[in-house]
């Protein structure tokens, strides 16, 4: 991390600063701590060393397919030929095996003319045919003799829904990607609308569990298990489980939210994936301009934080994309890029006698923590920019190569992360990501039964945090207050990919068998400074005044980090169709993950993939099937294993008279107490591979105007899942009066008296705690669904689902820790993913014809006064309703003296994630007006977030006290979602 030579990288980043000339050279910025990047890279970057080797995770399929029967009126097979074609002069010519059928796979998704034609019949077109991302599209084609046709209704029937589909999925098509509100620009805020996704607890941000970051849960598994892939790779920041490329909507074309796909193709983690498709160019030029404001005088105030008066906010995005032909029917070019500059303030939630108390307190006490509470308004800022560029290439008829590089560079002051309302300005953090990505695809049709697809990606991530504080020791009051350096949040990190993915496609007779096998390493740089300038606690104010806290942490040692983590799949899939209306999926699939030494490696992980999908009549189709889905570590689990190991760095604990000691000599601690003993992290002996065990039934039934319902029940068992223990722990003994003080308690509380509590006793005496991360935690969910999806059809598209569930856990996050690792049963519980009512519901309606849409000869061309008026009005809501999210309630001490933090004990009766914030209510709402200009149109757009402007609590404040009597502001709210915002937009398309 600091100033490595160049020979000290490891092997991936020093291939990938060698094979690609990305030099990067860092510059002091004026917020401090965060560093502004300058990016140095060949405009032609010409590469590809092509090998027959393949993916760490193997994907569903980037394209679409369109499949059917050709007959005569009377019901008899036709030898036809069938062409495909697009406005952009995009076209695909296949003819009929002998009873009628045809399959075209290898579809970019979109909207397609399919004719049928056979001779001695009359040709049939149909137009606006969609493929997505992942799925059949199903077409019966009935042709009249020739001549007959004036006489005869001549229709080509396009079914709702995929009857080969053995998966529960959701596609979410260009209208909506384009037209539906998203307050961030981040596209992956549509995966909410699937009724079976829910959104990640942000509970599990908290203390020192970062696994929120990937933003929703399938199945009521952790955020950090799903799969994000973007253009066939991998696109998941594995550190924290979120994102990596935050490319512009505008350069996203569709994707499929894939809930457990039964396809041994899928894969890489226990949860579900999400295949993202980029924009590609055609012949004719298209493109857009857009700026987007937001004004503060116009939004609502937040409903925490004591605010003088409404917080002024200035958000300005401008951006443009632009697709067309550099070779015509050749060669094809994307760009998009995007810019935001944003600057507001925000507020803390602390009572002004607290910071009075707090200020006067620190004034007289010196330097150990002369960090005074800020009292009022303070600024924060982000700024983005996204940029991606996407060329396709037909290298020869049989062989298509596509190149894409993107870029982001994202820099917030604030407000990135320790942002609940009790966090002081000096405890608040600021961050700063760039990323580097280029990713290729090879595809080749080998045969017409024969189809290869090559995938490479090389990226980097490198992610900076920093609190205001990073000096001195931080101070906890829990349930009131936080400021100083946290334990957690200032790290620096690159995170580098090297990802190679092959998969091989055979059509042989009724069956579709699929194969693919690959690799993918990642390599990790990281700084962790978790705990490395001190943390108090103390119990309450007055403790605080009295100089007197009840724990004191702080770590010691190198907190730098250097490993890579290799991984390797494989899998075989028989996609068996017997009949038209039978489908079956069976399949085997190995995943590996190689963790660096000394940390064991799990290598017998098998997963077996069975679906079903039975069509009993034309208008129903009857799906189920079962899997096992293994998932990866986090690479903050694995680099704090390695990190905090006791060799090289650790932790030291003191509790009571000891802590007040080291707070009262005001002078920092700058070496190890050498009275007090290690707390280390170690790894479980026989680590196990997490993973899944998923099943489901579904009846999907199609409705008129391209309209389907689905109901559905899903059981999701996660299995050898992460959690942390204090593996040093001695049996605990009952606290009385008669025995405190030789068990170490000077002055029991009400908490903790007559309560089984742990003595200075350990079982090896060389260290303090041994936190062992172990994968023995398991979690279930059972969740009915029940969706109505109408596609876009006469300028109306609909999405609206329930879903009712329940998950149960013993650990929600890898670094959760048991109140008592004696008794794990009463760990069990509802888990912080649990949500139990979730409604979603989202639309599309534009009177009058889409300017970007073929234009239907039925329909007249001279509309009436009322319709000329409306025509080009679009209205587009997404609203929201779902249950609460859970909390911990903690006495906030180590009440029982367990020796970690963040604390486990929860105050007497209460069980473990009990308490529950009121249901969430959300509506989002884009009005816009098309106005055509010249040789495109004007889109002048209004769009508002939390219209309604509800409250909707995200987190407790979940600190009951060390008495018998429960804090007044416990189970309060202290962080709430956005308050109303309201954007306007102007975006010219041509």
């Amino acid at each position: 991390m600091r100033g490595e030579p160049f020979c000290a990288l490891p092997r991936a980043e020093r291939w990938l600063y060698t094979t690609f000339g990305v030099f990067m050279k860092f510059r002091s910025d004026a917020h401090p701590g965060i560093s502004g990047t300058v990016f140095y890279a060949p405009v032609f970057i010409v590469v590809l060393l092509i090998a027959t080797v393949s993916a760490a995770k193997a994907q569903t399929a980037q394209t679409g397919t369109i499949a059917g029967t050709v007959t005569t009126l009377d019901h008899q097979p036709a030898v036809a030929t069938i062409t495909l074609s697009t406005p952009d002069g995009y076209a695909r010519v296949t003819s009929t095996s002998a009873d009628g059928s045809f399959v075209v796979r290898n579809l970019p998704s979109g909207s397609y003319s399919v004719e049928a034609a056979a001779q001695g019949l009359e040709s049939v077109t149909q137009a606006l045919v969609s493929v997505a991302i992942g799925r059949t599209t199903q077409l019966a084609f009935a042709l009249p003799i020739a001549g007959a046709k004036a006489s005869v209704n001549v229709v080509a029937a396009q079914t709702s829904f995929d009857p080969t589909e053995t998966s529960s999925v959701v596609n979410i098509d260009r209208d909506r990607v384009e037209e539906l509100p998203i307050p961030s620009r981040n596209y992956l805020n549509f995966v909410l609308l699937s009724p079976q996704v829910a959104a990640a607890n942000p509970a599990l941000s908290q203390g020192t569990a970062s696994q929120a970051a990937g933003g929703f849960s399938f199945g009521g598994l952790r955020p950090g298990s799903n799969s994000i892939v973007l253009d066939g790779t991998d696109d998941d920041d594995e550190y924290s489980g979120d994102s990596r490329t935050q490319l512009s909507p505008e350069a996203i074309n569709d994707f499929q939210i894939v809930n457990h796909g039964f396809n041994a193709e899928s894969g890489g983690a226990a949860g579900g994936s999400i295949d993202v498709q980029t924009r590609v160019g055609n012949n004719h030029p298209h493109g857009d301009a857009f700026i987007f404001v937001q004004n503060g005088a116009l939004n609502g105030t937040p409903p925490l934080g004591i605010y003088p008066r409404k917080p002024d906010e200035s958000r300005v995005r401008v951006g443009t994309s632009e697709g067309g032909d550099l070779i015509r029917d050749r060669t094809y070019y994307y760009f998009a890029a995007e810019q935001e500059l944003a600057r507001g303030e925000d507020v803390n939630d602390l009572a002004p006698a607290t910071i009075a108390v707090v200020n006067s307190a620190l004034a007289s006490h010196g330097a150990a923590t002369d960090n005074a509470l800020h009292n009022g308004f303070f600024p924060t800022t982000d700024e983005e920019t996204e940029l991606s560029t996407r060329l396709d290439q037909r290298l020869t008829a049989k062989h298509q190569l596509m190149l894409r590089y993107a870029f982001t560079n994202s820099r917030s002051v604030n407000d990135a992360f320790n942002t609940d309302d009790l966090a002081d300005l000096s405890a608040r953090g600021s961050s700063f990501i760039a990323d580097n990505s280029l990713n290729g695809t090879l595809t080749s049709t080998l045969h017409s039964t024969l189809l290869n697809a090559l995938n490479f990606e090389l990226s980097q991530r490198r992610a900076v945090e920093r609190t205001q504080n990073a000096s001195s020791p931080g101070v906890l009051i829990p349930g009131l207050v936080l400021f100083g350096t946290p334990y957690r949040g200032n790290t620096r990190r690159f995170e580098t990919h090297i990802d190679l993915n092959d998969h091989l496609l055979i059509e042989h007779g009724h069956h579709l068998i699929q194969a693919g096998a690959g690799l993918n390493q990642i390599s990790l740089r990281a700084e962790l400074l978790d705990g490395f300038r001190g943390l108090f606690v103390f119990p309450s104010l007055a403790a605080f005044t009295a100089n007197t806290p009840d724990f004191f942490t702080q770590s010691f040692g190198n907190p730098d980090t250097n490993f890579a983590e290799s991984r390797a799949s494989a899998y075989m899939q028989d996609h068996y169709t017997p009949s038209p209306r039978l489908a079956f999926d069976l399949g085997l699939r190995y995943d590996l993950n190689a963790l660096p030494q000394p940390l064991p490696t799990h290598t017998l992980n098998l997963a077996p993939r069975f679906g079903l999908a039975w069509t009993p009549l034309k208008s129903l189709v009857i799906r189920s099937g079962f899997g096992l889905f293994y998932d990866r570590y986090q690479l903050s689990t694995i680099n704090r294993l390695l990190d905090l190991n006791g060799t090289q760095a650790f932790s030291q604990i003191v509790e009571g008279p000891a802590a007040a000691a080291i707070y009262q000599a005001a002078a920092p601690i700058t070496q190890p107490l050498a009275s007090v003993a290690p707390s280390i992290w170690r790894a479980q002996a026989n680590l196990a591979n997490p993973y899944s065990e998923v099943g489901s039934l579904s009846i999907e039934q199609s409705l008129p105007l391209q309209t389907t319902l689905t109901a559905e029940y899903q059981y999701v068992h996660g299995v050898k899942l992460g959690r942390s223990i204090n593996a040093n722990l001695a049996r605990p003994d009952l606290l009385t009066t008669q025995n405190a003080a030789a068990l170490g308690f000077t002055s029991p509380t009400l908490q903790q008296l007559n309560r089984l509590v742990f003595t200075p006793a350990r079982l090896d005496p060389r260290y303090d705690a041994i936190n062992q991360f172990s994968t023995e935690a398991d979690s279930t969910y059972n969740g009915f669904t029940l969706t109505a999806n109408r596609q876009f059809q006469d300028n109306l598209e609909l999405l609206a689902g329930y879903t009712y569930s329940k998950t149960i856990d013993d650990a929600s996050s890898d670094l959760e820790q048991p109140q008592s690792p004696y008794d794990l049963r009463a760990e069990r519980s509802l888990s912080l993913e649990d949500q139990r009512h979730r409604f979603t519901l989202s639309g599309l309606y534009l009177i009058g014809p889409d300017p970007d849409d073929i234009i239907d000869p039925n329909v007249p061309p001279h509309p009436g006064a009322l319709m000329r008026f409306a025509t080009g009005l679009e209205f587009a809501p997404i609203l929201t309703i779902t249950s609460g999210f859970h909390a911990n309630p903690l006495t906030g001490l180590d009440s029982s003296h367990e020796h970690i933090y963040p604390f486990a004990t929860r105050p007497a009766g209460y069980s473990r994630n009990s308490l529950t914030t009121a249901p969430n209510y959300n509506l989002d709402l884009r009005v816009l007006r098309i106005v055509p200009i010249g040789l495109g149109h004007l889109d002048i757009v209004a769009e508002s977030f939390n219209l309604l402007n509800h409250p909707n609590p995200t987190l407790l404040n979940n600190i009951f006290g060390s008495t018998l009597q429960a804090r007044q502001s416990f189970a309060a709210p202290i962080e709430t979602l956005t308050a109303r915002r309201i954007q306007f937009s102007l975006d010219y398309e041509f």
